[in-house]
């Protein structure tokens, strides 16, 4: 009776191996036309990438003269000027923020990360502001809200603060702001 009982079973099993090895086959297939489909696609021209290198060809030359305009929180303009070079974020640093530290820390000896000094050797972080300097090398810092272009922007109103410089001339960008509303 174990005989037939073996023999009836034999049969079960080889389909049942078959039937693994045929799902995995199909596995094997579909991945492979997956990977075949994957290698196939090719980035000719990506609008992203472009933006991205444009924008840097843009701001990464010094002596670029560009302009911004700095907004309240309301939106109203507060200064528009000419930037020499391209805006900067305050968090940019030339220093790691962290550092590895070797030593003892309290209830534990080895190496740790901790927060490394800003470039000036002071510790801690600031609020978020960008800075640049004007065509006149005036330093300037803002933490608002803010339209920068590499090309003079039309203003339709006008900006609360204009800089005049140190023999009483306006600005390039005042006097854009002058020739729009004369346009009008």
């Amino acid at each position: 009776m174990k005989r037939i009982i073996f023999l009836f079973t034999i049969p079960f099993l080889v389909t049942a191996c078959d039937n693994k090895r045929g799902v995995q086959d199909k596995k094997h297939q579909q991945a492979a036309k997956a990977k075949a489909a994957a290698e196939s696609l090719t980035f000719t021209e990506n609008a992203e990438i472009d933006n991205i290198k444009r924008r840097l060809e843009i701001t990464s030359s010094p002596g670029k003269i560009g302009y911004v305009v700095l907004l309240n929180e309301a939106g109203q303009p507060i200064l528009y000027t000419s930037v020499k070079g391209k805006l900067t974020s305050g968090s940019k640093r030339l220093t790691r923020p962290m550092e590895l530290i070797h030593g003892d820390r309290g209830q534990a000896y080895g190496d740790f990360l901790a927060p490394g000094p800003s470039d000036e050797g002071t510790y801690g972080s600031s609020s978020p502001y960008i800075y640049f300097w004007t065509h006149e090398d005036r330093y300037v810092q803002w933490s608002g809200d803010y339209l920068y272009s590499d090309q003079p922007i039309r203003l339709r109103v006008e900006p609360l603060v204009v800089n005049i410089s140190d023999d009483q001339d306006e600005l390039p960008a005042a006097k854009l702001v002058e020739e729009a509303k004369s346009d009008d």
